[in-house]
């Protein structure tokens, strides 16, 4: 196993689903999908090794396990903001709340003047609920390993130190926003001419990863795992290499001394005992069942990750997450474009309840920043890292719940 760090030397270009041509403005990702990474790697260790990308290359390349990109700055690790937080600004005060089930039963619900359709969710899915209903402040985008590990063992609405609006933080530290959006008008150019042609012109926009202000950027962590022919060279990669659209430049170099990657042994004392799990996705998910993991219903036999503490058996209890993304691309081993697919966002959680002996600290210690997809190949891929943390119930007087 090994680490990377990826500096990118000019804005990358991360673009969405939406079509892209002359007159047309492309629409850029947030922030680069997992995808991305992942094949920018294999292609580069193909190209290192002098690949013919036949079958069997390619099929050895898509072997090798990739995860992230996850956002790292100064030497520390950042994820995505969880949903399950929401903040309310008052007079230049800030004030956080979790969201978190209220366990409630169908009689309940109905007199929250709920239409929804209860057959089939309950007592499957709960609502979320709030304590006060108000508009929600921003927060950062992006928040260190340090105060995620804070927010991971708030199992309510504990104490916790509200993060501070976006738009005034002047030392970047703890939290960072996403990466601003780079805009480029170009124009098509007459080879004969040497010229622009009249009316053809088209704009690209990337993720500018420079800080304002600051000498150091953020920068791409992934890890990589695999115990084939590739592994050797992956090793030592110190390189410049392209990465995204348009044949952007990035620096591809082994750092094996990044922390957050590993599970934090503080966390353990707080987890230890506890019936009640969070997961939060820290990259997109790919999942069988749309929004809900396939292997809720059981792994089928022989496709356990083997990272998957045996006998696990998790209940879901409720949901919190964004809007589904697409994700598209080109498939070099099928020679073509890949079907769109659905991604549940980063950031999204999971409520889970553990049935069986299995406690917290075991999920958290055998699964954190694993891979939780139900396809082998998109856990190669990076897709769907999780967190882990701990949860307990709504007080239910004076909730607000969120349909």
């Amino acid at each position: 196993m090994h680490y990377l760090r990826i500096t990118a030397r000019d804005p990358l270009i991360a673009r969405d689903g939406r079509p892209f041509g002359l007159g047309i403005r492309m629409k850029s990702l947030d922030w680069p999908y997992p995808s991305v990474l992942a094949g920018a790697f294999r292609t580069m260790l193909g190209k290192e090794m002098n690949c013919s990308f036949d079958g069997n290359e390619i099929k050895a390349l898509k072997r090798i396990s990739i995860s992230g990109p996850l956002p790292i700055y100064k030497g520390k690790l950042y994820v995505p903001a969880p949903n399950d937080i929401l903040i309310r600004e008052e007079n230049a005060t800030r004030e956080h709340f979790a969201v978190r089930p209220v366990n409630i039963d169908v009689d309940d619900w109905k007199k929250c003047n709920c239409d929804l359709p209860l057959e089939g969710i309950l007592p499957a899915m709960l609502p979320l609920s709030i304590e006060k209903e108000f508009k929600p402040a921003k927060i950062p985008s992006l928040w260190s390993m340090d105060v995620m590990k804070k927010w991971l063992r708030t199992a309510n609405n504990e104490s916790f130190e509200s993060p501070p609006d976006p738009m005034k933080i002047i030392t970047k530290g703890e939290f960072l926003d996403l990466p601003r959006k780079d805009a480029r008008t170009h124009v098509k150019i007459d080879p004969k001419l040497g010229t622009s042609e009249d009316s053809k012109l088209f704009e690209t926009v990337g993720l500018d990863l420079s800080l304002k202000g600051e000498l150091d950027g953020i920068d791409l962590a992934a890890r990589i795992e695999d115990e084939g022919e590739f592994m050797d060279l992956a090793s030592k990669i110190d390189s410049f290499h392209t990465i995204g659209g348009e044949r952007r430049l990035a620096h591809w170099r082994v750092d094996d001394n990044q922390g957050g990657w590993s599970f934090p042994s503080d966390l353990a004392q707080d987890f230890a005992g506890k019936k009640r799990v969070r997961m939060i996705l820290a990259t997109p998910a790919i999942f069988s069942e749309g929004w809900k993991p396939g292997w809720l219903m059981g792994w089928p036999k022989g496709k356990t990750p083997d990272y998957w503490p045996n006998e696990l058996n998790l209940k879901l209890v409720s949901a919190c997450m964004g809007r589904w993304k697409p994700i598209s691309g080109w498939s070099l081993e099928e020679k073509g474009a890949k079907p769109i697919r659905r991604l549940v966002p980063a950031g999204s959680v999971y409520f889970f309840e553990l049935e069986g002996d299995e406690d917290a600290s075991i999920v958290a210690k055998n699964l954190w920043l694993k891979s939780v997809c139900d396809d082998e190949q998109d856990r190669k891929d990076g897709f769907g890292l999780a967190l882990w943390g701990i949860w307990d119930y709504a007080d239910e007087t004076n909730v607000k719940v969120q349909e």
